[in-house]
């Protein structure tokens, strides 16, 4: 896939199809919400590679490449459940909680979240030495992020991106194998929704909320 290019001739019907593709670009980009409840469905993987390949035409600044994508399917998601599990024990025993069926209650639950989703993709940044080009690095990969989630969204999937302590868990590192040099950027839910799927019906402010002109009057 390779993106194209071309500059509007200014005829009433280039501009009018140049609205349309705003007007479908802009409703996926809006209707897109965060998905964490999944049918039993498997997703083709030919689906997921075709979601990473338009993840990777994210903005890049030097072409470093710097996003890896690590795809836990089959038993590797029962493995990422066990890590849940503990990171949720030690969590709560940490907050207070002592009782040992309350304990394994949410363990389980935990465990269950993580092991359901059909597909997870566990998304690194390559780390560089030069402060600038790092966070260069790490801002492409957000991007492609939400490039992969997008196109999830348009292909009838749901997604949702965790960074939290599953996300970041030194066991799940090494369960991906990602090396010493990446770190983690995100863990991506990926699924067709559950009926029943909660879908947030939360408003962004308009954009005008938060913008200044600059004229350099």
């Amino acid at each position: 896939m390779r993106p194209t290019s071309t500059l509007p001739s200014g005829s009433s019907t280039d501009q009018v199809k140049a609205a349309d593709e705003l007007t479908a670009l802009a409703d996926v980009i809006a209707s897109r919400r965060s998905i964490k409840q999944f049918a039993p469905l498997p997703v083709p993987r030919s689906l997921i590679e075709r979601l990473i390949d338009v993840a990777v035409w994210a903005p890049n600044h030097r072409l470093t490449e710097p996003w890896r994508f690590y795809v836990l399917d089959g038993a590797s998601r029962s493995r990422l459940g066990v890590i849940a599990a503990e990171i949720t024990r030690a969590k709560v025993g940490a907050a207070g909680g002592s009782d040992p069926a309350v304990l394994k209650r949410k363990a389980d639950e935990a465990a269950a979240s993580w092991a359901s989703v059909p597909v997870l993709i566990y998304v690194t940044v390559v780390t560089d030495p030069v402060p600038e080009v790092d966070r260069e690095n790490y801002g492409a990969v957000c991007c492609a992020v939400q490039n992969l989630m997008l196109a999830g969204h348009a292909a009838g999937l749901g997604t949702s991106w965790s960074s939290g302590a599953v996300a970041g868990a030194a066991e799940l590192h090494a369960l991906a194998g990602a090396d010493g040099q990446e770190r983690m950027v995100g863990l991506i839910r990926v699924g067709y929704p559950a009926p029943e799927a909660a879908v947030s019906i939360r408003q962004r402010t308009p954009g005008a909320t938060h913008t200044r002109w600059i004229d350099g009057t």
